[in-house]
């Protein structure tokens, strides 16, 4: 009994796996957006849509403090564990980002 063969075939599975996820979630996501836009365009025809209004300075703010305390644990943790490395980037830059938005919203008002 070759053994290669079972192998292989679970190789194959293993890389199938994820592509068919993608293919389904992306269609998911399509056909999700289709009946979104289908369903705006029918209650702009019968006069029932309403805009929604867009908070730029709310959704910085609470956008602000979670990249902010995101990125200062993640931070912490990458000192902690790994000294000070490249890798602590990965918790600096959505601290920044964060503090950038924070500042955002202080400054527009």
């Amino acid at each position: 009994m070759d053994c290669s063969c079972t192998e292989n075939s679970y190789k194959t599975i293993l890389y199938l796996v994820p592509i068919f996820g993608i293919v389904f979630g992306t269609t998911l996501l399509f056909f999700l957006f289709y009946w979104w836009h289908k369903q705006r365009i029918e209650l702009i025809r019968n006069n029932l849509y309403k805009p929604e209004k867009f908070d730029l300075r709310t959704y910085s703010f609470f956008l602000g403090l979670l990249l902010t305390f995101t990125g200062l644990s993640i931070s912490i943790v990458f000192i902690m564990v790994l000294g000070r490395t490249l890798a602590l980037l990965g918790g600096l830059v959505p601290f920044a980002i964060g503090l950038g938005l924070l500042t955002y919203y202080k400054m527009e008002d």
